[in-house]
C-alpha cells in the first residue's frame, strides 16, 4: 500500500491590498497609519493621518475634508457589519468627515457625516450613522449613539440630552474658520517637518 504524500497549506503573511485611495499632494499620511478595506478612501488636500490611527473602508467608503486631522489611535469608519442600525437621514452610504474636523487620539468614528470645524476629543465615540453638525464638539470619552442628529455649533460634555448646550456665537465655536484653518495648517507644516525631517 503506497502513501500519498499530503500537501501542507501555508498561510499567507502578506498583508491585504491597500484599498483604493484618493490623496493630494498636501495630504500627509503617517507610515504607521492603517488604511484597509474595499471601498475607497479619500483624503482632501491638507489631511493629516497621524500614526497609528486607522481607517477601515471594509464597510463603507470614507471621505476626510480638507484640512482635517486624525490624531493617533483614533479609528475612521465601521468596525462591523452595519445590520440593524437606525440610520439618519444620509444612511450607511459612506463615513463624510468634512473641512477642518479634529479627531483627537483614539476617538472612535462611525458616523454618517461630521461637519466643518467640528472638534471630537479624546475617546469619543461616535455611532454608526450619526450626524453631527458644523463647529460642534464631542467632549472627551462621550458617547454619540447610532443614528443619532446633533445640530450645528452644538457642545456635546456627558451622555445625556440635558449635557448638551448650543453655541451661537459668529465663526462657531473656538473662533473663525479661517483661525481654525491657520491652526491646521501650522499643524500640518509642523507635523511634515517631523516626519521627513525637512
Amino acid at each position: 500500500m503506497s502513501t500519498q504524500p499530503t500537501t501542507l497549506s501555508r498561510t499567507s503573511t502578506s498583508k491585504p491590498p491597500p484599498p483604493p485611495t484618493t490623496t493630494t499632494p498636501t495630504t500627509l499620511i503617517h507610515p504607521t497609519a492603517n488604511l484597509t478595506g474595499t471601498h475607497s478612501i479619500s483624503l482632501g488636500p491638507k489631511a493629516i493621518i497621524q500614526l497609528r490611527s486607522r481607517l477601515n473602508s471594509t464597510y463603507v467608503p470614507i471621505t476626510i475634508g480638507s484640512g482635517s486631522l486624525v490624531s493617533e489611535r483614533a479609528s475612521i469608519g465601521y468596525l462591523s457589519p452595519p445590520l440593524g442600525v437606525p440610520f439618519s437621514i444620509s444612511g450607511p452610504k459612506s463615513v463624510t468627515i468634512g473641512e477642518g474636523v479634529i479627531i483627537e487620539s483614539s476617538a472612535i468614528v462611525e458616523a454618517a457625516s461630521i461637519g466643518a470645524y467640528t472638534v471630537v476629543e479624546v475617546r469619543a465615540k461616535i455611532g454608526k450613522g450619526a450626524v453631527i453638525g458644523a463647529n460642534c464638539k464631542v467632549c472627551a470619552m462621550v458617547e454619540i449613539a447610532a443614528g443619532e442628529v446633533i445640530d450645528d455649533d452644538t457642545v456635546v460634555w456627558g451622555h445625556g440630552w440635558d449635557e448638551r448646550r448650543v453655541e451661537r456665537k459668529e465663526g462657531g465655536l473656538g473662533g473663525s474658520d479661517a483661525g481654525r484653518r491657520a491652526v491646521v495648517e501650522g499643524l500640518a507644516e509642523t507635523l511634515k517637518g517631523a516626519w521627513t525631517g525637512k
